[in-house]
């Protein structure tokens, strides 16, 4: 069984083989047909992500659906999914079944931590380690990606060393997140942008809640997917 992400940004492949997920693997978005040539003959797929209704054959999900039964499977008694892809953060209330999402040119998505990284020549699981040199973390106000990248820029114009505008960026993007985010004891965080510890121990501390991140969080959807097409239980 083999269940796609094609995301905005990134497209991950899992494959499961006897309920095990025996093989994972990433290419940018641009290149998400790569994925394609990794499905054997006969194997089943199922869709999720910006590009889902574009592989024939395949079973398309949603991604808050994904979400959800990726989720199910890995922290069952999860209350609240914090996904933060590369267009949009969603917040999905396992409780009541609500959702939100930050807006698409928002500084709190998953493309903005790449630019961002991208920028200093890092990786966006590089970022924590950045931060955590901070001395004074810079303001960074703007809810724009655009303006809030020309922020850090000047910053850095001013004499902000890297550390404390990264740490600045990620206490920004943070706050933007905590305000979608509803009270809860179990908060799952899934997506790419949740492979950045900076930003989970900042999200972490303005919540006053210990986050859990799966492995691999950024393949859950693609996790998701597969489990959903498979599942004999009612489909929600």
């Amino acid at each position: 069984m083999i269940g796609l992400d094609l995301g905005s940004t990134r497209a991950k492949l899992v494959r499961v083989v006897d309920g095990e997920v025996e093989f994972r693997s990433e290419v940018i978005s641009p290149r998400w047909r790569e994925l394609l040539d990794m499905v054997e003959a006969g194997e089943s797929i199922a869709t999720t992500g910006y590009f889902r209704h574009q592989v024939d054959g395949a079973e398309a999900i949603t991604e808050l659906t994904a979400a959800r039964w990726g989720i199910r499977r890995l922290v069952p008694d999860a209350e609240v999914i914090v996904d933060i892809g590369g267009q949009d953060t969603k917040v999905q209330d396992l409780r009541t079944n609500r959702f939100v999402l930050n807006d698409k040119c928002s500084a709190g998505t998953g493309a903005f931590l790449e630019m961002v990284a991208n920028y200093f020549d890092l990786g966006v699981e590089d970022l924590a380690a950045v931060a955590s040199e901070a001395r004074e973390p810079a303001k960074i106000n703007s809810t724009c990606a655009v303006f809030a990248m020309s922020e850090m820029v000047s910053q850095l114009g001013g004499g902000a060393s890297q550390a404390d505008v990264v740490a600045g960026m990620h206490h920004s993007f943070a706050h933007r997140i905590a305000e979608l985010v509803p009270e809860a004891e179990r908060i799952v965080l899934v997506g790419g942008g949740a492979r950045n510890g900076g930003l989970v121990s900042e999200l972490s501390s303005i919540l006053e809640v210990d986050l859990h991140v799966p492995d691999h969080p950024a393949f859950v959807n693609a996790l998701g997917a597969m489990e959903y097409m498979t599942s004999s239980s009612p489909k929600v």
